[in-house]
């Protein structure tokens, strides 16, 4: 006769077998958890026009190129220059909503000017808008990482990266690489799953010789080692790391164009010259109006500018809407644009050869790309989109909540994205 087991003991038996199960359950959902947890690497190559895999061949890129996720037209936001696109990539917004409206502007409210070289103003977060991804992730509890980022050594929206360093465009690119491998090297708890890198060889090759030059192909085959490098040295690491390679802007050859001098301009109208403050860099001009009767100065300013065919004047209420440039006090009061000039001054430096900063509409050599490989992505081709929606792909991709209030929509990059 089999010994019967008290219901106490039985009832203890089946609570425990029922916490077991419980606690398998959670363990597993954790694990599970943190098993889908993605981690990204989004590289930017300054300068990178659209067509430079085909026009200098490098081997790694055209490789990784191969059977990745591709934007074939990855196009920036106006103006085409680097501080202002790199905020876009990793915020979202465009640059008049996310205030890095040019590479050196005045700050109306602040009362300051910003400028890539002032260090005091690209550290302060009063010049930021928006919530950057390092800071996003960071409010979400992620770690992240930059390595050079245009933006990354202020506080914003609360944040600075888990890591980040001050800007030295001495340090060597091989040091870099090697820092990012280290970072996503770190224990499981200390490890970024966020982490950006810059390189600006090509865009100093294309300024300084031109897009088609021997130094700007020397420049991309030169880059094209280090990725491969970074490539097999991450591609060895125990966890998948999702690789996004792009860049702020193209370039264009513009040793040809006519100069336009705006201090000439106003200088043909007695006493207009000391009414305005302009912010050149060639394809545009940020005009602010210094004058006491500023209404009357910009029109007579704007009388001059429509007598040069291919230049145009827009007071900046009067923006085209397609350009998402106005609505922000730094932009100035007005803007002037041209596709087909260099517009500079007198007692500026000689102009380069090779230049951005124009309507990416207009001027096709404005365009960048985008590739992207990992556990994250298919091997989609998508023919043109805007680099505002990389934002919130990289967020969608690390698990994060898109805030709403930003231009860029998921839904225009979602077909690169590996279905469930």
């Amino acid at each position: 006769m089999q010994a019967s087991v008290p219901f106490k003991n039985r009832l203890f038996i089946v609570v425990l077998l029922t916490w077991c199960v419980l606690l398998s359950a959670n363990v597993n959902a954790d694990s599970q958890k943190a098993a889908k947890q993605q981690n990204v690497l989004l590289i930017s190559i300054d300068g990178y026009r659209y067509d430079y895999n085909q026009l200098h061949n490098p081997q790694a890129l055209n490789q990784f190129a191969k059977d990745a996720a591709t934007v074939e037209l990855f196009t920036p936001a106006f103006p085409t220059v680097t501080f202002p696109n790199h905020l876009t990539l990793v915020t979202g917004l465009y640059p008049a909503n996310h205030g890095i409206v040019s590479n050196r502007f005045y700050n109306p409210v602040l009362k300051r000017d910003y400028a890539m070289n002032i260090h005091e103003a690209v550290t302060d977060g009063q010049f930021y808008q928006g919530v950057p991804l390092w800071s996003l992730a960071r409010q979400q509890g992620l770690k992240s990482a930059t390595y050079f980022w245009p933006g990354s050594e202020a506080e914003i929206a609360g944040f600075r990266p888990n890591y980040w360093l001050k800007y030295d465009g001495r340090t060597p690119n091989e040091q870099r690489i090697q820092q990012v491998v280290e970072w996503f090297s770190l224990p499981e708890s200390e490890r970024p799953q966020f982490v950006t890198l810059y390189f600006s060889d090509v865009d100093s090759a294309g300024h300084h010789h031109g897009p088609e030059s021997t130094q700007t192909y020397n420049a991309v085959q030169y880059i094209d080692k280090l990725i491969a490098s970074l490539l097999k040295q991450i591609n060895d690491l125990p966890i998948d790391i999702n690789v996004i390679i792009t860049s702020d802007h193209g370039m264009a050859k513009v040793d040809e164009f006519d100069r336009i001098y705006t201090d000439k301009l106003v200088g043909k109208v007695a006493n207009l010259k000391d009414k305005f403050i302009f912010n050149n860099d060639a394809a545009f001009s940020l005009v602010t109006a210094i004058g006491e009767n500023k209404k009357q100065d910009l029109a007579r300013l704007k009388a001059l500018v429509e007598e040069v065919e291919g230049l145009a004047f827009y007071l900046q209420a009067e923006m085209p809407e397609r350009l998402h440039f106005s609505g922000n006090p730094s932009i100035g009061n007005a803007v002037i644009i041209s596709n087909n000039h260099y517009i500079t001054s007198t007692d500026a430096k000689p102009g380069v050869i090779g230049k951005h900063g124009y309507d990416p509409q207009t001027i096709h050599d404005m365009n960048t790309v985008l590739y992207a490989k990992g556990p994250a992505f298919n091997q989609a081709t998508i023919a043109q989109a805007d680099n505002i929606h990389l934002y919130p792909l990289i967020a969608n991709i690390l698990g994060l909540t898109i805030p709403d209030d930003i231009d860029g929509e998921l839904r225009f990059l979602s077909p690169l994205l590996r279905k469930p």
